[in-house]
């Protein structure tokens, strides 16, 4: 990971995790403490940040996320999407090389999952290194450089996006595209 053997046992693994951002399906947002408290605990704790330079970086990845305004908010009063795009703020308030996304948009109703995509696709044309668990396969094919298509935690297929979503060469990629892409089939 970013040039490092991961697997060595002379790398320092928590240097790297430190440079690694992380959003999960559930938000893991702190219930007690508001948006921007969940947002710069972990910068003050970890990086050291002052309160002040900890709220500034905070506030900035609001902005980005689209929800400056709602600092002071407690998680329960907020959507399901700006949960998620809080979660997202944070993880990018530790200045990762990488984020890591476990199905961010699965515990969101229809509605509100494209508000989360239109962040991460905004962080992908922004430049980040993102690595993502999704189902969302339109999503993957427009925005991703590869797709890797594990079955059973082996990788059954990979290559470029479009290639992968769009023309898979084995079986087992085509039969799940085919129910992902097409739920009324019926065989």
């Amino acid at each position: 990971m970013l040039g490092q053997e991961i697997t060595d046992e002379d790398t320092d693994i928590d240097a790297l995790r430190s440079r690694v951002g992380m959003v999960f399906q559930q938000f893991n947002l702190f219930n007690h403490m508001t948006v921007l408290e969940n947002c710069t605990v972990a910068q003050r704790k970890v990086l050291g940040r002052s309160k002040a330079e900890a709220e500034a970086v905070a506030l900035k990845n609001l902005a980005h996320v689209g929800l400056a305004d709602r600092g002071s908010a407690l998680p329960n009063q907020l959507s399901g999407g700006q949960q998620q795009r809080v979660a997202i703020a944070r993880a990018l308030s530790m200045n990762p090389d990488i984020m890591l996304f476990d199905e961010p948009t699965s515990a969101l109703d229809p509605e509100l999952v494209g508000e989360v995509l239109k962040v991460m696709r905004d962080l992908a044309e922004e430049g980040m290194t993102m690595m993502v668990v999704t189902h969302e396969m339109a999503f993957a094919r427009d925005v991703a450089d590869r797709v890797l298509f594990m079955d059973g935690g082996v990788i059954v297929e990979e290559g470029p996006a479009h290639q992968v979503i769009s023309a898979p060469t084995q079986e087992r990629t085509q039969q799940f595209l085919e129910r992902v892409l097409n739920p009324t089939h019926t065989e």
